[in-house]
């Protein structure tokens, strides 16, 4: 919807939310419904929420919604519930914490987030669309500031593996196989087009070595999406999502070179065996999944003159918070993860669908894993420390202190 947008920036807050909504009589919850019709309101909530998210599964949402609006409607020193002003509503979710201190923050923030885009959907929305976008700000701002509170006192541990055990790791990701299908696929050269990018009849092969069914057209057809096993038609190598992550980390690391008109492979396995091929196969293992961490986290850099750098740093902030929560612990419940990027997507951020994407394709390499939570294999929580840990500015424990060097494959047995 027209009136959603994203943040653009972080505004300075003054005083605790807390404390400023601490005084004052809140209403019992009759005088609320007398004031406010707030039964038809929480029905036609509940029954927007059961439609649209996936809340009820985490949590009974009505009672939160309730206290929060209580908060509200004395902070903002109104009657109306219909729409909300950013400052009371910050007021009215620090006073909700005060008293609800072990209270979920996610969940609640959902919760209001839910709350005003119910209004918006249901047209009972009061305010101005101007309104709408600074109260929906406010509400992505706190999640930010809790985020980044949260991350104080955590430690990104990184587990010692030996180098056997690093091995039939790193050698049993999916990565490592389509690594080695590509070089066996490419040969020594490939033709490129004049942006450096495999030429369309390329495409099926070079495709087909990563586990995706695709092929290289003029045109994509009017009928292309009618069949669901045909496979993806490409104009160009870049239109394929594992296709141009690979080829842009082969020539980051230096084992595609490419030409005006050809690239060639650099192919460091051929003269060596035995245990020094071993060594090398997992260092361009690392490698490549190194740099395909970093794509995803680190965009900014191949930003073009009219993209605006601030799209491209939301998109690569919520995959490093991912990952982040991701080599932490447990790794992120699949289903609270679930929730949390649906009601964003709601909220307006175009980036998450893309989010989703680099997810799903970091899940089918290997990079994440995914059951009932999301989590990076032990055997990559180095490579995420380095990508994403230690930038945050987190406290990363090595338990092996070897670890600390990149290239570090695992004591010996």
């Amino acid at each position: 919807m027209s009136k959603k947008k994203k943040p653009t920036s972080h505004k300075a807050k003054q005083g605790h939310p807390a404390r400023a909504g601490a005084a004052g009589h809140i209403i019992s919850i009759d005088e609320f419904r007398a004031r406010t019709g707030g039964d038809q309101v929480a029905a036609g909530f509940m029954k927007w929420v059961r439609a649209n998210t996936s809340l009820p599964e985490l949590g009974d949402p009505l009672p939160v919604l309730r206290e929060f609006l209580e908060n509200y409607l004395v902070a903002a020193k109104t009657q109306v519930a219909t729409e909300l002003h950013p400052f009371a509503t910050r007021v009215a979710l620090g006073k909700y914490f005060f008293d609800h201190p072990e209270e979920d923050f996610g969940f609640v923030l959902q919760v209001v987030m839910g709350y005003l885009l119910y209004l918006d959907d249901s047209d009972l929305w009061s305010g101005s669309d101007r309104l709408f976008d600074e109260v929906q700000e406010e509400l992505l701002e706190t999640a930010d500031e809790q985020t980044e509170a949260e991350l104080d006192d955590r430690v990104f541990e990184v587990p010692a593996l030996s180098r056997a055990k690093t091995r039939d790791a790193l050698l049993a990701l999916p990565l490592a196989a389509h690594l080695q299908a590509f070089f066996v696929w490419f040969g020594d050269k490939r033709d490129v087009t004049s942006t450096g990018l495999l030429t369309r009849k390329d495409i099926e092969g070079a495709s087909a070595a990563l586990g995706v069914a695709a092929r290289g057209v003029g045109a994509i057809s009017d009928d292309a999406d009618l069949y669901e096993d045909a496979p993806f038609q490409a104009t160009s190598a870049q239109q394929i999502p594992q296709l141009d992550l690979f080829w842009e980390a082969l020539v980051r690391i230096g084992i595609i070179e490419v030409g005006s008109r050809r690239a060639t492979m650099n192919r460091p396995l051929d003269s060596l065996s035995g245990a020094a091929r071993e060594d090398m196969l997992m260092h361009l293992v690392r490698d490549v999944a190194l740099s395909l961490y970093m794509q995803f986290i680190a965009t900014a850099a191949g930003l073009e003159d009219d993209e605006d750098p601030e799209d491209t740093d939301l998109f690569g902030d919520l995959v490093s918070s991912v990952l982040l929560d991701s080599g932490i612990d447990e790794g992120i419940e699949a289903k609270e993860l679930a929730v949390a990027l649906a009601t964003l997507e709601d909220g307006g951020l175009a980036e998450v669908p893309l989010t989703q994407l680099a997810l799903d394709l970091m899940v089918e390499e290997g990079l994440l894993e995914r059951d009932t939570h999301l989590r990076v294999p032990s055997v990559l929580k180095k490579l995420v420390a380095f990508a994403v840990a230690e930038p945050a500015g987190l406290e990363v424990s090595y338990e092996d202190p070897e670890d600390e060097d990149l290239a570090y494959l695992g004591a010996e047995d």
